[in-house]
């Protein structure tokens, strides 16, 4: 019985210890591209402007519980349609999202210098600007994969000795648009969807992130990463054609 309770004290004060030490992750989604950094910068000015939010507010709560394919395993999905608000099963305090993907894509066209200048409007609403970038956020989808390994036992010590606890699968679906503010048209109109999917995190992994990001910041950032690059091309051939 002494045993059972020293065992019980020396494991309480490991996960207290192991909290303690905790890194502060990233929450932003910014993200670094080479696409189009040598090219010449356009000669107009652009005001990046908060993202407005069209989300399902909304969670699923009719998760079910399949079979998995290792015996004795059982995993749980649930689906949230508005991870920086909700999580089934890991804190996910956002700044929203509204802002954080309007002000990633804003660091990263003033970073690669697509325009001659740009302005983020929310921080510069009287800024005199000829085009503004706008998007309207449609879904960031948060499939959550938690797995069980027999009953009550999963709760802490499969989690303490390390096996796998969560896997992630994100998706991202977002408009894009150009307005030319002389005559108030909207001149280019593109859709950003992407979806990355992130396997078999135990609890320390959780807690030590990817690139000092949150597991969630990191896969929506890289997303970010991948479809950008195109979007500006695409943005720019649009600015030829009105502009020649």
């Amino acid at each position: 019985m002494k045993r059972i309770s020293l065992g019980i004290l020396l494991m309480f004060v490991f996960v207290v210890f192991a909290s303690c030490a905790i890194n502060k992750l990233d929450n932003s989604l910014d993200y670094k591209t080479a696409g189009y950094v040598s090219l010449k910068p356009i000669e107009e000015t652009l005001g990046v402007d908060e993202f407005i939010d069209l989300r399902p507010q909304g969670t699923t709560s009719d998760a079910k519980k399949w079979l998995g394919f290792i015996p004795g395993v059982l995993w749980i999905d649930f689906v949230s349609e508005t991870p920086d608000t909700y999580s089934g099963f890991s804190t996910y305090n956002s700044f929203p999202f509204k802002s954080s993907f309007s002000r990633a894509i804003y660091n990263d066209i003033s970073r690669n210098r697509l325009f001659r200048r740009v302005f983020y409007l929310p921080e510069d609403r009287y800024a005199n600007t000829a085009l503004r970038l706008e998007g309207i956020l449609r879904q960031t989808t948060l499939k959550e994969r938690c797995y069980f390994y027999g009953s009550g036992f999963y709760a802490w010590c499969t989690r303490i000795i390390g096996l796998p606890y969560i896997s992630y699968e994100v998706t991202l679906d977002i408009t894009l648009r150009l307005r030319r503010l002389s005559d108030n048209e909207i001149i280019w109109t593109h859709e950003l969807r992407g979806n990355r999917e992130d396997a078999y995190y135990n609890i320390y992994q959780l807690m030590m992130g990817k690139e000092d990001k949150h597991i969630l910041s990191y896969n929506f950032s890289k997303i970010l990463e991948e479809k950008i690059p195109p979007v500006m091309e695409s943005l720019r051939e649009t600015l030829s054609r009105h502009n020649p």
